[in-house]
């Protein structure tokens, strides 16, 4: 069977092509992996374009018409690889690569050297993909569109300068893991002797009858995610409070199409994971990361623990 063409311009034929919702900043999801990620040439819009230059061109009934273009610009992410975009397309390219939104961004991978490995660049690829709700067009059109499904990134991480023990975390945690059983998974234990103080650290588990289990481990670590390295540092620190799902059948985390009792339960268990790390946020401070290494503001993290159940 013929996989669908994909509606691209031609100057893009022959790339890998990341392709996100219109006006999608990918400076802050590049930063998050690549933290000297920057622009070495700046895009310009059709806006810019037609502010820049002098009212000049056909006339009708004296209204001055200029036909403008926009420019991609070029993102280095690392010596391997740039990406080159924006190119702005509409609803039918959105529809090919996959995405049921009108207006898409297309973003073109431009490898530095064909001889270096893009191992780490197609994985952010593929994270910055589902955090964005996008897609990425292969190189061999050929394959498929990847379309990675956004609500697979269900864990969230707390990183904070502030520790806590489990007598003062579990009374901020329980009421967001209403309609589960609640116990101790690992009894806290010291921190090795590593010249640094803090409460013991531990983890507890909420089960659910039918949706699995969540998790909250505490610990703390000499290295974060990269996304935290660009903030002040008063905005984290080394405690981490992990929030973790565990799904009855553990093994459809790695599918790329999971049952729909899978994603019945994930549905479920979303905003009680965000409530969780969001209890923590209030008592702590810091800053929250997800599973795919992004941030995710207090407004996200707000949004998801109200979403409906």
């Amino acid at each position: 069977m013929s996989l669908p063409l994909v509606d691209l311009p031609e100057e893009l034929d022959g790339r890998n092509v990341l392709v996100v919702p219109r006006g999608t900043d990918v400076v802050v999801l590049a930063t998050a992996w690549f933290p000297d990620a920057a622009w070495t040439r700046e895009p310009v819009s059709a806006d810019a374009a037609a502010r820049s230059r002098p009212m000049t061109g056909a006339r009708f009934r004296g209204i001055a018409v200029t036909v403008t273009e926009s420019s991609p610009g070029l993102l280095r992410l690392d010596g391997a690889a740039s990406l080159e975009g924006p190119v702005p397309a509409g609803r039918s390219t959105a529809q090919s690569a996959g995405l049921a939104v009108p207006e898409v961004d297309l973003y073109a991978l431009v490898p530095a050297d064909p001889r270096a490995s893009l191992d780490l660049v197609y994985g952010w690829m593929a994270a910055a993909a589902r955090r964005a709700a996008g897609s990425i067009v292969p190189v061999d059109r050929a394959h498929a569109v990847v379309v990675p499904d956004p609500g697979a990134a269900v864990d969230l991480t707390l990183w904070s300068a502030m520790p806590l023990s489990a007598q003062d975390a579990l009374p901020l945690v329980r009421p967001a893991m209403t309609g589960a059983r609640v116990g101790p998974t690992d009894v806290p234990h010291p921190q090795q002797s590593d010249g640094t103080s803090g409460p013991p650290t531990f983890s507890v588990t909420a089960t659910f009858e039918y949706d699995g289990a969540i998790t909250v481990r505490t610990g703390r670590s000499t290295e974060v995610p990269v996304a935290l390295s660009r903030l002040d540092w008063r905005e984290f620190g080394p405690w981490s409070y992990h929030v973790t799902w565990i799904p009855p059948e553990p093994e459809e985390l790695r599918l790329a199409t999971p049952s729909q009792l899978h994603l019945i339960a994930r549905s479920r268990v979303v905003p009680s994971v965000a409530r969780i790390a969001a209890a923590l946020w209030r008592a702590v401070g810091g800053t929250v990361v997800d599973s795919g290494g992004f941030i995710v503001p207090p407004g996200e993290l707000q949004d998801r623990a109200t979403a409906p159940r």
